[in-house]
């Protein structure tokens, strides 16, 4: 049973230790967004790929510009400087700074002298690096590594039900060894007390016919 359980074992690691090598032989990736450049050298958000790192996020939105990267201004850098700061090893993270235009609530904003007031918004938000391929091998690791705990969370429990059956196996058979034991005693005594009830009877016998004969 130890070996089988042993093989169990391996064989779920051996499947972790696949997905987690999945995961580190990447190429260089970004975070799912396609910038385009205004003629006035702003980059603004085109397009969001489905499944990327920005969609995955949410907080990127069609139309955001961009500001800055891991701390960097690139407001006015070619789109090919900004591709080569995004581009990285799949799995890392780089943090992206953005503009957005929008309405002053009701605490007002920077710049807003009434609520309604379009006002400049900066953010910045951290992503993953990554294709779509990569998250989704991600989320099977992740499932897969779940699954594996609730495998090997079961198995224990297997184990541990196992082991109580057979000390409950045990104590049964020697209860029933205590039951033969006793049983075995008690027909050795009623043989016994039988035997010593012939011979009584054989005894009063011999006396009675020895008393007639006199």
């Amino acid at each position: 049973m130890q070996r089988r359980d042993d093989d169990l074992y391996s064989s779920m690691d051996s499947m972790a230790s696949r997905a987690s090598r999945s995961l580190q032989t990447g190429s260089a990736s970004g975070v799912g967004v396609f910038f385009q450049q205004e003629s006035d050298g702003k980059v603004y958000v085109k397009t969001i790929v489905s499944g990327g790192s920005a969609e995955r996020d949410g907080r990127v939105k069609l139309g955001d510009v961009m500001c800055g990267v891991d701390g960097r201004d690139v407001i006015g850098e070619p789109v090919s400087v900004l591709r080569s700061l995004l581009l990285g090893h799949e799995g890392s993270t780089v943090v992206l700074t953005f503009a957005r235009a929008v309405e002053a609530d009701a605490d007002g904003g920077e710049g807003a002298t009434e609520i309604g007031q379009t006002v400049i918004a900066k953010f910045d938000v951290e992503l993953v690096r990554g294709s779509p391929e990569y998250f989704a091998r991600m989320e099977t690791s992740r499932r897969y590594e779940a699954e594996m705990q609730d495998l090997r969370f079961q198995l224990k429990q297997a184990l541990g039900e196992e082991k109580e059956v057979a000390e409950e196996v045990e104590r049964v058979k020697r209860v029933l060894q205590l039951e033969r034991g006793a049983a075995a005693r008690r027909e050795k005594e009623l043989e016994d007390m039988r035997q010593a009830h012939v011979r009584e009877v054989a005894a009063l016998t011999e006396a009675g016919g020895r008393g007639g004969a006199g």
